[in-house]
């Protein structure tokens, strides 16, 4: 009689595990679409704490360095079903590593992050305005200080959007949003050492 007890005990609670996981992927999923929908829309990633003129202006760019003005040209240079050579990559890694004006992340995380967007430009590029919103996304990821109210969470949440709004797969986006994830863990731990 125990043993019958103590089974359907824990079948019990794999049951409400398993709703529990199927919560958080469902909750996850929203959020996802949710971000899709205000890519789509045009409306400012979600920065919580932080009033709506705050969340507007990080996405007004305060004086983009011209390295990554540089940078947003050579991804609209990049069209569709066409791969970048080395010295196009290397360049745009240039770019992007110029355009930290503090900490500087290491070559390694940029040439990734690099040749994702490569790849996903080549299948499908981005139209001026989210190249745009992507631009200052990255800006305010290499240079913190000029957006005092960005959250980053919400900056990775919103590339990702931009991608899979445009159509790309949601594992390369994912795969994107972890380039710049690990490109902000650099430079907010002090630079690449």
């Amino acid at each position: 009689m125990k043993t019958v007890f103590a089974l359907s005990g824990v079948a019990l609670l794999l049951a409400a595990n398993s709703a529990v996981a199927q919560d958080v992927q469902i909750k996850q999923r929203a959020k996802e679409i949710r971000d899709q929908n205000n890519v789509r829309q045009g409306v400012a990633p979600a920065t919580p704490g932080s009033p709506p003129s705050a969340a507007s202006s990080a996405t007004a760019a305060p004086n983009l360095s011209p390295s990554m003005v540089q940078f947003q040209a050579g991804l609209a240079s990049i069209k569709a079903d066409t791969q970048l050579d080395t010295a196009q990559r290397k360049q745009l890694s240039q770019e992007l590593l110029a355009a930290a004006q503090g900490a500087k992340p290491s070559a390694d995380s940029v040439n990734k992050l690099v040749a994702d967007l490569a790849a996903a430009f080549a299948e499908k590029p981005l139209s001026a305005s989210s190249r745009g919103r992507l631009t200052v996304e990255l800006d305010a990821v290499l240079n913190p200080a000029k957006y005092p109210q960005a959250r980053p969470d919400g900056i990775f949440r919103d590339i990702q959007a931009i991608f899979q709004e445009n159509g790309l797969a949601r594992s390369k986006a994912v795969a994107i949003a972890e380039d710049v994830k690990a490109i902000s863990a650099e430079v907010q731990g002090g630079g690449a050492k």
